[in-house]
């Protein structure tokens, strides 16, 4: 018989190269993680936004009464989404749906978020915008409020995205790209709208 005198294993320099290699790949796949991370960031903010407007339209028909929609933006960048019942079908207040108050004798129906942390660093690019709901159907009750409810970008990164809630005459949501991005995201390039 004879003895194998060879030790099986990676030398000091084999592992020195591979760790190398390993550093390279990771360096190089550090900008296409980030981008990721803004791109299902700013979805999921603008999926929470269209499940809350869809959300608001059953409501309306379910109390049979009118739900005022509002996206409400303070100074200090801090947003919420709020819904509440209204008599008025021009109601352009929103529902302070950013108070310590507990929000259920404001925002009636729904507020959305309980903490700034589930916008996962998404900002919100419009101001303060109200669409009312009609009670038989779930339609605009105005006409004038269709179009762009919320404009929400992606946190801080590599790229620029931007998602759009937009609200049709018959209450329909459509998440849309707005036209003026120079990147497209790759679920969106066939639904673009101003702004």
């Amino acid at each position: 018989m004879r003895k194998c005198d060879s030790q099986q294993g990676f030398t000091l320099v084999e592992l020195m190269v591979g760790l190398a290699v390993l550093a390279i790949l990771t360096v190089a796949a550090l900008p296409s993680f980030a981008s990721f991370r803004q791109r299902a960031a700013v979805r999921e903010a603008a999926d929470q936004a269209a499940a809350f407007w869809n959300n608001a339209r059953f409501e309306a028909v379910k109390r049979n009464s009118m739900v005022k929609v509002g996206v409400q933006k303070a100074a200090d960048g801090t947003f919420c989404l709020g819904a509440a019942t209204t008599t008025n079908p021009s109601d352009g207040t929103p529902c302070d749906c950013s108070t310590a108050v507990p929000a259920f004798k404001i925002c009636n129906v729904a507020r959305f978020p309980t903490s700034q942390d589930e916008w996962n660093g998404v900002t919100l690019d419009t101001g303060s915008d109200v669409a009312v709901l009609e009670a038989q159907r779930g339609l605009l009750a105005d006409s004038a409020g269709a179009g762009v409810l919320a404009s929400f970008s992606a946190p801080a990164g590599p790229m620029d995205y931007t998602l759009n809630l937009h609200v049709d005459a018959l209450g329909r949501a459509v998440l849309c790209q707005s036209s003026a991005d120079a990147i497209p995201l790759s679920d969106y390039e066939g639904r673009q709208c101003s702004p």
